[in-house]
């Protein structure tokens, strides 16, 4: 019979898109990535700030006792002018928001009234109806409407206080244009009624517009447009919007249109700016509210209107504002605070405001006559220089002592105590009593601190604590690409025992566990999790480990020498015996705080992690005790004795990997009397995959000759009995299905 090679079986691939993960809060990011350069910040001592801050202090005291007189008249009409912006600022931003508002909350009204299915959407009585009301109950509405992905486009629109429009529009794609059909309306002061309907085609295409595209951007979201002119008003405003979906599906976009005409009334109406001005402009300078609306907009060419520019604005005010601004190359638009400008052509001086509206990329403009405001006040400031000198002084010379004596002192002990604590060095922290209250509440809560990290030593794993906050890893969802090696490992025949045993199995997991886990951290292993008796680590990480499968082998390796201790003596006491069981892999990973805002796990995951938790379990099919895959076993081969079991195919993979039999360390001398059988059953397993079954059984035998009692090869020398020579080639079912439970479900 010729040779063949028939594939292994497949093991599942539970997280086979793992290297394209990304973890909430923070990117996944290779190993090899340079880590983000700190912002270094510039930092002044206690000391000296508390120096600084009273000699600060006296100035400002003395300034504010001696000079008063001098600055009376420029400060109070600084001072009023300030107030009359904020007060101005203050009521355009309610105005604003309440505008703003109205709109989002109408918007979300409308979606959960679509939602809970009161109205239909494709009903078109009940549509105009919802739609129509919304528009009279808020009289800054324009239009109140509904996109559709198809271009169909519902929706009331608001002509003047009286009039009102209807529109449904049908797109047809073949032709690419919209039949619009439209009913007018007017109100009568109790009832609207119907006028004329009007039916005509235009190239209005809801999805292409701003507020469709933003909002089908950003699903679930309140969204805003920019200002711009509207074409059926002439008048300028901008839309909100919204998503309404259907489960993962868009059924379109709600939309209202808001017009900037009442914020423009609104600056008209401001008592305190009769004889000066109130604008709003956006960043690019462009005019969007005044008290003559006329001046917001301009033709630009035929009848398209465009916004005013600020600095080609025609109005008075409105080219003192723009002088202002280019006067002081725009620097006072970023702070509250106001520029004292001289109209060239009268002489007359100006205060000019532009401040930042919170929330939104606008500017609130304010243009007042310096003569609105009281007469300069005249004052001598000269009289008690020498005194505040004196004053400023002596109280610089008690800022020294006190800040040394009542807070630099006791502030850097307690600084030193929480560096202990920071480095986790808890039994160090000590509690540094003081005769400032806040200081010493401070001491004793580092103190309290410190004890009650204390108590949770025992949860949390020090080293790597330690670790983490030496390299600066912030506790946050985030993530690195790896190539690590993971453990697993389990105890044969723990469930059965522990029925048996009840509470009393305790104190043997608590041994076995501590034996384990003391020697991972001996050979620089990472303990992941403890999920009843099955531990989980992993080597390469946070701290980086060229050894890192070496490393794994050899604990592991140790850890079933200790394991052979413990069942001796839990067998000499009567207590049940128990084997080990452990599957080692390598491969790429991703590493980091993987779990919630609340709650994170330093863990490890990915498909080398499920195929190590299934190689711990494939012991149970060889009788074995440690079993690595290939990668791991290219890396250690030089260093420790292994032999090959059997060749698997991961799913997504076409070539097989090998999987071996760690059985201890390589010495000094190449050559051992155990690569004798090894070659021998390696040979078995070689003509057992080619089919010539009776050959391999002779292999496994001899096998059984040379080392003596061998799990895996009577292992292949029942299959070799069960398939016979005349069926082909085999290979046997090394890697079962991950069982309910089992470490690998977690990882």
């Amino acid at each position: 019979m010729p040779p063949c090679h028939a594939p292994g079986p497949t093991v599942p691939d539970r997280n086979r898109e793992t290297d394209g993960l990304i973890l909430t809060g923070a990117p996944v990011r290779d190993a090899d990535e340079p880590p983000a350069v700190p912002v270094r910040r510039v930092r002044i001592g206690l000391r000296v700030s508390l120096i600084a801050f009273a000699v600060f202090t006296v100035v400002l005291t003395a300034a504010a006792v001696h000079l008063p007189w001098m600055f009376a008249s420029r400060a109070n009409v600084s001072e009023m002018a300030d107030q009359i912006s904020n007060e101005i600022v203050a009521g355009v931003s309610r105005e604003i928001e309440d505008i703003f508002a109205s709109a989002i909350a109408a918007q979300v009204t409308i979606e959960r009234i679509l939602e809970n299915g009161t109205v239909d959407i494709e009903n078109r009585t009940a549509r105009e109806s919802l739609f129509l009301s919304f528009l009279l109950a808020n009289k800054h509405f324009s239009w109140v409407s509904f996109g559709k992905p198809n271009g169909d486009f519902f929706g009331a629109r608001r002509r003047d206080d009286i009039n009102f429009r209807l529109v449904e529009s049908k797109w047809d794609a073949t032709a690419k244009v919209a039949r619009r059909h439209m009913q007018y309306l007017v109100e009568d002061g109790t009832d609207i009624r119907r006028t004329i309907e009007k039916t005509r085609t235009n190239n209005y295409y809801s999805p292409q517009r701003q507020w469709y595209v933003r909002a089908i951007a950003n699903p679930g979201k309140n969204i805003w447009t920019s200002v711009y002119v509207f074409a059926s008003s002439r008048k300028p405003g901008l839309n909100a919007a919204r998503t309404f979906m259907k489960g993962d599906k868009v059924v379109g976009v709600i939309s209202i249109a808001i017009e900037l005409e009442r914020i423009s009334k609104y600056l008209a109406t401001i008592p305190s700016v009769r004889s000066g001005a109130a604008f709003i402009v956006d960043k690019q300078g462009r005019l969007l509210a005044f008290k003559d609306q006329s001046a917001v907009t301009r033709i630009v060419s035929g009848d398209k209107l465009e916004l005013t520019p600020l600095s080609e604005a025609a109005h008075p005010m409105l080219k003192i504002a723009s002088g202002a601004l280019r006067a002081a190359n725009g620097a006072f638009a970023q702070r509250a605070g106001h520029r004292a400008f001289e109209n060239p052509a009268t002489g007359q001086r100006y205060f000019v405001n532009l401040i930042p509206l919170k929330g939104r990329d606008w500017f609130v403009g304010t243009v007042i006559p310096e003569s609105d405001f009281t007469a300069v006040i005249e004052a001598n400031y000269r009289r008690l220089i020498i005194a505040g000198g004196v004053a400023l002084l002596l109280i610089a010379l008690a800022a020294v002592w006190a800040s040394r004596q009542f807070f630099v002192r006791p502030l850097r002990q307690i600084t030193d105590q929480t560096r202990h604590i920071s480095n986790f060095e808890l039994d160090r922290v000590r509690y540094l009593p003081s005769r400032i209250r806040e200081i010493d509440s401070l001491a004793l809560a580092v103190e309290r601190m410190s004890r009650g990290l204390g108590s949770f030593r025992k949860y949390l794993p020090t080293a790597l604590v330690r670790t983490l906050l030496d390299q600066g890893i912030e506790a946050e969802p985030s993530g690195q690409r790896r190539t690590l090696t993971v453990l697993f490992m389990d105890l044969e025949g723990f469930t059965a025992a522990s029925e048996r045993m009840g509470h009393r199995i305790v104190p043997l997991l608590s041994d076995y566990l501590g034996t384990m886990s003391r020697i991972i951290h001996e050979h620089g292993g990472t303990i992941d999790k403890y999920i009843g008796d099955a531990i989980m680590a992993f080597w390469g990480a946070p701290q980086h480990n060229d050894e890192h499968a070496a490393d794994a082998c050899r604990a592991a390796l140790a850890c079933v020498a200790a394991m052979d201790k413990l069942r001796a003596e839990w067998e000499a006491k009567g207590k049940p015996g128990m084997r080990l069981r452990i599957g080692i892999n390598t491969g790429r990973v991703v590493v980091g705080n993987i779990g919630s805002d609340e709650r994170l796990n330093y863990t490890v995951i990915g498909d080398p992690v499920n195929l190590a938790s299934r190689l711990e379990g494939v012991n149970k099919t060889f009788g074995t005790e440690l079993i690595v895959g290939q990668h791991t076993w290219e890396l250690v081969r030089y260093d420790i004795v292994a032999r090959k079991l059997d060749e698997v195919t991961v799913r997504g993979r076409e070539e097989p990997v090998g999987i071996y039999e760690i059985l201890g360390q390589r010495g000094e001398d190449p050559s051992s009397p155990e690569d004798a059988w090894i070659e021998e059953f390696e040979a078995g397993l070689k003509r057992f995959r080619e089919g010539a079954f009776d050959e391999a059984k002779i292999r496994f035998q001899r096998t059984i000759e040379l080392r003596g009692d061998d799990p895996p090869s009577r292992h292949y020398i029942a299959l070799c009995k069960e398939t016979g020579e005349s069926k082909g080639p085999k290979k046997s079912p090394a890697v079962v299905p991950l069982r309910s439970g089992e470490p690998g479900d977690s990882a």
